[in-house]
């Protein structure tokens, strides 16, 4: 086996670092396009409902 390195504190705050800014871009990144769904879904409803109101 091999024994344990060494690694520099600084090389494990930038590397938590770099993880951490990751993770919440991606929240971020996952989070932003629900407004947008949620305007087309409602678009949708209201021209299904527009056609009904044709079909009666």
């Amino acid at each position: 086996m091999v024994s344990p390195v060494q690694v520099s504190p600084l090389i494990k705050l930038v590397s938590y670092s770099a993880l951490f800014l990751s993770v919440a871009y991606g929240a971020r990144r996952y989070n932003y396009p629900k407004p947008w769904a949620e305007e087309e879904r409602r678009i949708a409803e209201k021209k299904k409902q527009d056609e009904q109101k044709c079909m009666e």
